[in-house]
């Protein structure tokens, strides 16, 4: 998170932006109900770093360029 904003920079994967985004929101929520989605953005991301390699974008697997093809070997 950025400390001046309170906001999260994009990752540039659309689907850990939107985990953040949430994240940001626990302002609004009362104490009380930090620790559910806490556990819920937890769940969330743990999804996305065991999602299959394919669809993730390439920029983000290491070793993957863009527009270049995962054969399975290495």
């Amino acid at each position: 998170m950025s400390p001046d904003a309170g906001t999260a920079s994009p990752t540039g994967h659309a689907r850990v932006d939107a985990v953040l985004e949430r994240a940001a929101e626990l302002d609004a929520l009362p104490v009380a109900e930090h620790p559910g989605r806490y556990e819920e953005l937890h769940a969330d991301l743990v999804a996305e770093l065991n999602a299959e390699p394919g669809t993730v974008p390439a920029g983000l697997v290491p070793g993957r360029e863009a527009g270049q093809e995962q054969n399975g070997s290495r």
